[in-house]
């Protein structure tokens, strides 16, 4: 491994796990999200009970401050209003509503880093790692750990519970990461680390 995990100094990232992006025939549905729910909750209970960070993500529109992902994905503009401003799509889904300790970080574009608070979030509580959860690895996940790099974190990303709407990128994505941001690692492989 290129990094030695410090469940001192970790957090678990979970990006975009939205109604309007998970549930059954949402407007903007990435399907396999689905199936990776499973892994994300297998994460979030370990680090649950060391008492470890966990961070949510949203992205959420705002016809009030209109940006060009509202332009580039109509879905989000009135009447579909996926993952607009006080929609219930912008919502986390069901199975894995955040705890009371998790801190949810909206966003207003691919980049959970920008114009948020995320950065100062992570450096209050001495987080200086990353384990990403989430969808989609190609859009929101890659423009954030992109964004966490340059910020000077250590990154892993969780190959089976992450997800896009295509294998193949989904293939290049991890590899893409791999090479040039970060770790790639299975489920079981950071419970592993966590535990040695």
């Amino acid at each position: 491994m290129k990094y030695q995990l410090n469940p001192q100094h970790a957090a678990l990232v979970v990006v975009d796990m939205q109604k309007g992006f998970i549930e059954e025939g949402a407007a903007m549905e990435v399907a396999p999200g689905r199936e990776i729910i499973p892994n994300i909750n297998r994460l979030r209970v370990q680090f649950a009970n060391r008492e470890m960070s966990v961070f949510f993500t949203r992205f959420v529109y705002s016809t009030k401050v209109p940006n060009l992902i509202g332009e580039l994905h109509q879905q989000h503009k009135p009447p579909v209003a996926c993952c607009m401003l006080g929609h219930p799509s912008v919502e986390i889904v069901n199975d894995l509503m955040p705890l009371e300790n998790d801190l949810v970080i909206d966003k207003h574009g691919y980049d959970a880093f920008h114009n948020t608070n995320f950065d100062y979030a992570l450096r209050s509580r001495k987080i200086k790692q990353l384990i990403f959860t989430g969808v989609m690895t190609d859009i929101c996940v890659l423009s954030t750990i992109t964004s966490a790099l340059h910020h000077e974190y250590q990154l892993w990303v969780t190959s089976d519970a992450t997800a896009t709407l295509w294998p193949e990128v989904q293939s290049i994505t991890l590899d893409l990461i791999d090479r040039a941001y970060g770790m790639v690692a299975t489920t079981d492989q950071i419970l592993s680390a966590l535990k040695s």
